[in-house]
């Protein structure tokens, strides 16, 4: 099997760690949203994600170095706010320690940690804050956009490289040799596989959000909708590493990881 399919456990991993911090996020009032039933939620999401991407395309092309310091500026905030449930504000700490290895120690091992970090933390915090309906809604919107934006515009891929160039834990990375070394993802075909952190982080939303509000029974600590929706995420991950031991190039992963995630919550409903 080849070793890219070890996103599964990565994807896995994300879904796991943000139902265990939903008390303390629940506890700490980290929901983004104040109505969790509220649709419109869903579509303010989307536009915050289209002007986000927007931005850093347009900075990216004409001031690189702007964008370099942006945006670890939003990894530092972003950490800190993954923490401070956990920590209150010795939070900056850890937050400072991982931004300062991301700078001057960055490897793939550490990339990749931050942003299991960063994934789990934004699943729980938009899980908790949304009802699965209104998840669904955004699934269904950005697995469309997500499919538009590789195949047709591209623009995903564009954004994509420029994340790679900056280094940014906005990947999880699985190199195929031990050799491999961050000066490769210049040219990084053959040597590594990527997968995006939103892949990991939109179809897992509904997880946590199944987690949170559905009345469905436990399996030891997780509910049984939330299970069947994990399950079904991971289903469609596993079709789209198939796809992509067939066919080289890009391919968008949220048509199918956000299809097998719903699929497996309205599975659940049946039972």
């Amino acid at each position: 099997m080849n070793i890219r399919y070890l996103f599964i456990l990565i994807y896995a991993a994300t879904a796991l760690i943000a139902i265990l911090a939903i008390p303390s996020y629940e506890e700490a009032g980290m929901q983004a949203f104040e109505d969790p039933s509220d649709i419109t939620n869903s579509l303010y999401y989307f536009g915050a994600i289209l002007g986000f991407t927007a931005v850093i395309l347009i900075i990216a092309r004409y001031r690189e170095n702007l964008l370099y310091v942006m945006m670890y500026l939003l990894i530092l905030i972003s950490i800190y706010y993954v923490f401070i449930p956990f920590l209150g504000n010795v939070s900056v700490v850890p937050s400072l320690i991982i931004v300062i290895l991301l700078l001057k120690r960055s490897n793939w091992l550490v990339i990749n940690i931050a942003a299991l970090l960063l994934a789990a933390g934004i699943t729980s915090i938009f899980g908790i804050s949304l009802e699965p309906l209104p998840v669904i809604v955004l699934m269904v919107i950005l697995a469309i956009y997500d499919a538009i934006s590789v195949y047709k515009t591209k623009h995903m891929i564009s954004l994509a490289e420029s994340v790679t160039k900056l280094k940014l834990p906005m990947l999880f990375i699985i190199p195929y040799s031990r050799k491999f070394k961050l000066e490769d993802l210049k040219d990084a075909r053959g040597k590594a596989s990527f997968m995006g952190v939103g892949d990991a982080v939109i179809p897992n939303i509904l997880v946590v959000s199944a987690q949170m509000f559905s009345a469905s029974g436990y399996i030891g600590f997780i509910k049984i909708s939330a299970l069947f929706t994990l399950i079904g995420g991971i289903i469609g991950l596993f079709v789209l590493l198939s796809l992509m031991d067939r066919k080289a190039g890009a391919h968008p992963g949220l048509p199918f990881l956000n299809s097998g995630a719903i699929g497996g919550y309205v599975f659940s409903m049946f039972l």
